[in-house]
């Protein structure tokens, strides 16, 4: 590869090192290109990228950034998970590594500085989508407010009963 070609792949790698959320490293063997680009597109729809790129090239783009602690772990035919979404990303590649019959495999990851295993990448695709996450924190933050209005109700239906049935003697 040209020095020039080189310096602008390293340049991309490393953008993308600095926009993304979180990388998963995976080993790939024997994919085909079929196959890739369909994990391509499964990818792009949770907001992350699939990238093949040379191991010290990798090794070179991730210095200064969040993800150093994944380096030692570019070995042999690996693939870089770029994500906005762990959680989706985490998803796609976990079911998709489950089918390929060793195809791919997961590596490691990176999240906020930190290194993260084949089986925590697993357990974050078993988490719900942020979305979902989001509501449920929403329910949890309502629930006592609608009991504190169900309690401050009681008292006014209790009392609505009561004069219901005194007008009800009265006639």
């Amino acid at each position: 590869m040209e020095k020039a070609k080189k310096s602008e792949v390293m340049a991309k790698i490393k953008r993308c090192f600095k926009e993304s959320e979180a990388v998963v490293v995976v080993s790939q063997n024997k994919m085909t290109v079929a196959e890739t680009e369909s994990l391509r597109k499964q990818l792009r729809s949770v907001d992350s990228c699939y990238l093949v790129a040379k191991n010290t090239l990798a090794r070179l783009a991730v210095l200064d950034t969040a993800f150093e602690c994944i380096s030692e772990h570019f070995n042999g035919q690996m693939a870089l998970v770029f994500s906005k979404n762990i959680t989706g990303s985490a998803k796609v590649i976990s079911e998709y590594a489950a089918k390929s019959d060793d195809k791919l495999v997961v590596v490691c990851g990176g999240f906020e500085s930190r290194l993260l295993s084949a089986s925590d990448i697993q357990m974050l695709a078993q988490l719900p989508p942020m979305n979902a996450l989001r509501a449920k924190i929403v329910a949890v933050v309502q629930a006592p407010a609608q009991r504190m209005v169900t309690l401050l109700q009681a008292p006014a239906c209790q009392i609505a009963r009561v004069l219901k049935g005194y007008s009800e003697k009265q006639h």
